[in-house]
């Protein structure tokens, strides 16, 4: 039997640390961060992972969006392409994470099972692998201030599967009911356990594992009152169902009726997993068997398969009779440790020290390291007593090479000249063990037949393609003549020189399926609109290493246009990364965060397990923006508009789904209105009146009308003509169709309108990563004509387009 271990994510610039283990039938994945559908789209020829169908069971080693900020958009992919269902096991917290995700996370009839490692957890066991899972805790547990500094006493008492319903957030100043007043949280007689696995259940085909020591009786009761359960979670926002009951674009407050949970403490658990494979039958001795008269055919093959069979004669022979000694099944362990604090932990648990797998020795660790743990000598002690024999793989951003994984993406930046790639070799550290190797995407680790490190796989260090006299080569060419011609007639200057207070510059990260856009005015803040998955490495893409903390320090608001993973998976990531560099500084300035209330709720709930900086943010619900609003502002509106230098922000709602709304903004004098997705809408024309740009989405072209209004989008000239009514002076058509992966195709004659007074409109196309100032953005159409030569012929046959384009990842 072959099957292997491999890296899918390491730590790099587009994917977080993820590993595969292969068999035929089946695959094994272990952490799905961010990025890791991109990765498996991007090297679908090479990546054994690849097969939905076939993963079925994951696990993750932390409850951080490091480890699991993939999942949703993974579920949705494997639920809409017909997958069999799958079973994700992790810490504690991890039921929470995934209920809290009910707002935009929707499959009632995926079957989905959900697993909680505690003390005394079972091993996952199958044909293929048992899987044990060892809990770890840190030594000196991080405490984070306000009320989880108290919480610290029954942490570990919840993470074996009590309850708790005190808050881990302290106040929060959140807008979600009609009367402007911070959401209270719920308390019910209810535990916490039984309200997650409802609402699970209402997520999903839920199918949950019963306690370890409830007997059947009592399983088939409390499956019972789970079906019966009192619990109203509502319609849910993405339901059809509640489309039906619910119509129109009015529906925002009447959605909002899914009850908080009830609040988790951060748990600081980590989960280690031993595995072992199949054992592994000894080699069949023909000789052996034809002495003892054993006639060729099924019988034997029964016999080597490890089956005893019974002769004509009454004699019965046993496999060892004629079969070398079976091998056990090979050991491997995936083990995480993101900080200092756990190695005392590791080094010191019984399950995990090498003489604990003397009669089978461990053939390979991954190693999932955070920083300093290398160096650490207590750590290197641990890895060395494993001996020579086993194969060690170190997942770290110090020791695995800081690369380029998405190759596709990183050809379009480099055709633009935009980044500069920077890669770093595994550094010298002395005192490892002599088995070590560098994680890198597509490492190949293999059990059986025979043991080996296999990086044919693995992708060179990033260069671009251009460099054949391939059909490419030439295209690129051809490209370039063009370009060279038109660039008489534009003058673009220095992209980086500093932005003018009457100036605006316009990056859009993601034009397929929203993974954001972002905006920054005046040198003083910036802004996103929408932020989906990945849009962290795409910024990193964008402004390279150097620059691109420096970004971040700036962003002083996230809008968020709706609900649809894809536009806002990408948030806790950034976030995260901004919270970390406040922190640095002690700044304690807020970053604003204005979406529908439903999404204000999952910070809310997410922020109850991981760290990410919610304390210091300012959550506005959009419905407080709305333009046609009598109710006067409140407190946080005030402080917002004085902290981000807006002296207009205004919201409209329109028809997409529950609570998708357009935002219409004005700093400086500049006006700029954002559609998120949406059909066309008069108020949003009314709103945006005389915009000094409009952003709009133009999912598909003119010819597919029937297929809009059923998606409700738009097309390419409902776009314009919002525009164009608007009397707009600028407009960029961006969230394309999966037809046109690169670059839509445009007749020229839409490149440029004319509003009633004589106005001219131009009109622009966003690509991911473009960069241009506003002040430069009629310069924008002599470029389209080179940018069609490169691009503008990679089109997608439409049975290849995903039926459903609004789930996390599908636009990647």
């Amino acid at each position: 039997m072959k099957y292997q271990l491999q890296i899918v994510g390491a730590a790099t610039v587009d994917t977080r640390a993820s590993v595969a283990v292969v068999f035929d039938a089946q695959r094994y994945l272990f952490n799905c961060g961010e990025g890791t559908q991109r990765f498996l789209n991007d090297r679908a020829k090479t990546c054994m992972a690849v097969s939905g169908a076939k993963t079925r069971q994951l696990f993750f080693t932390r409850n951080a969006w490091a480890c699991i900020g993939g999942l949703p958009g993974m579920i949705l992919t494997l639920a809409d392409a017909g997958g069999k269902g799958m079973t994700v096991r992790g810490p504690s917290g991890l039921r929470h994470s995934i209920a809290a995700m009910r707002q935009f996370l929707y499959r009632p009839t995926h079957p989905v099972t959900v697993c909680e490692n505690t003390l005394g957890s079972m091993p996952y066991s199958d044909e293929n692998l048992t899987v044990t899972s060892v809990i770890l805790r840190p030594s000196q547990p991080a405490r984070t201030p306000g009320r989880d500094a108290q919480l610290h006493a029954v942490q570990t008492q919840q993470e074996t599967q009590s309850t708790s319903n005190v808050n881990s957030n302290g106040k929060r100043e959140i807008h979600t009911d009609t009367n402007h007043q911070p959401s209270q949280l719920s308390r019910s007689s209810n535990s916490r356990e039984e309200i997650e696995h409802s609402v699970l259940s209402k997520m999903f085909k839920l199918v949950e594992p019963a306690p370890l020591s409830e007997s059947a009786a009592t399983a088939a009761k409390r499956a019972k009152q789970d079906s019966d359960s009192p619990i109203n979670v509502g319609f849910h926002p993405l339901s059809s169902k509640n489309e039906q009951h619910h119509a129109g674009p009015q529906n925002d407050t009447r959605r909002t009726n899914l009850k908080r949970l009830n609040p988790h403490t951060k748990s600081t658990a980590i989960s280690a997993y031993i595995c072992k494979g199949p054992k592994v039958n000894g080699k069949f001795d023909n000789a052996a068997a034809k002495a003892l008269g054993i006639p060729s055919g099924p019988i034997r093959g029964n016999l080597s398969k490890g089956m005893s069979i019974t002769l004509d004669d009454g004699r019965t022979i046993h496999p060892q009779d004629v079969c070398a000694p079976s091998k056990e099944g090979a050991i491997f362990i995936i083990l995480d440790c993101p900080s200092l604090e756990y190695i005392d932990s590791i080094v010191s648990h019984p399950e995990l020290q090498a003489n604990a797998f003397e009669s089978n020795p461990v053939q390979c660790i991954v190693h999932l390291l955070g920083p300093g743990i290398l160096q650490h000598e207590a750590y290197q002690k641990w890895m060395n007593a494993f001996g020579d024999k086993t194969q060690h793989i170190v997942s770290s951003e110090e020791h695995s090479p800081l690369e380029i994984t998405l190759t596709a993406t990183a050809q379009i930046q480099h055709d633009l000249n935009y980044l500069k790639f920077e890669n770093n070799s595994l550094p010298e550290v002395s005192g490892l063990p002599k088995l070590i190797t560098a994680a890198r995407p597509l490492t190949i680790y293999q059990f059986e037949p025979k043991r080996l490190v296999d990086q044919s796989a693995v992708a060179p260090t990033f260069k671009s393609k251009r460099t054949t006299r391939d059909k490419d080569s030439e295209t690129f060419e051809k490209y370039k003549a063009e370009a060279d011609a038109v660039r008489p007639s534009v003058s673009f200057g220095n992209a980086t020189r500093p932005v003018s207070d009457d100036d605006v510059v316009i990056v859009p990260l993601g034009t397929a399926a929203a993974i954001p856009g972002k905006y920054r005015n005046g040198g003083d803040g910036s802004m996103f609109f929408d932020a989906g998955e990945g849009t962290l490495g795409q910024l990193y893409r964008h402004y390279g290493r150097d620059k691109l903390d420096d970004e971040l320090r700036m962003v002083k608001c996230i809008f968020i246009s709706h609900l649809h993973a894809d536009h806002h998976l990408g948030v806790v990531n950034i976030l995260k990364r901004i919270h970390e560099l406040q922190t640095e500084v002690s700044n304690t300035s807020p970053v604003c965060v204005v979406g529908p209330s439903l999404y204000l709720r999952w910070l809310e709930e997410y922020a109850d397990v991981e760290e990410f900086g919610f304390e210091k943010l300012l959550l506005i619900d959009s419905k407080d923006f709305l333009w046609n609003s009598r109710s006067p502002q409140g407190e946080s509106e005030v402080k917002f508009k004085n902290f981000t230098g807006i002296t207009s922000f205004e919201t409209v709602l329109v028809k997409h789904c529950a609570a998708a709304y357009a935002l219409v903004m004005e700093k400086n004098g500049i006006k700029i209105s954002f559609s998120g997705d949406c059909r066309p809408s008069d108020e949003f024309v009314q709103v945006g009146k005389d915009s000094t740009l409009v952003i709009h989405e133009a999912t598909l072209e003119d010819d597919k009308m029937t297929e809009a209004i059923l998606k409700k989008h738009c097309t390419t000239s409902e776009a314009i003509d919002i525009a164009t009514r608007m009397n707009a002076k600028n407009l960029l058509l961006t969230h394309f169709s999966q037809r046109y992966p690169k670059l839509p195709l445009l007749d020229a004659s839409k490149m440029s309108s004319t509003a009633e007074d004589g106005r001219s409109l131009a009109v622009g196309i966003a690509f991911d990563s473009m960069r241009v100032r506003l002040s430069e953005f009629n310069q924008l159409e002599p470029l389209y004509g080179p940018l069609n030569t490169l691009w503008g012929q990679t089109a997608v046959k439409d049975e290849d387009i995903p039926v459903e384009d609004e789930k996390a990842g599908s636009a990647v």
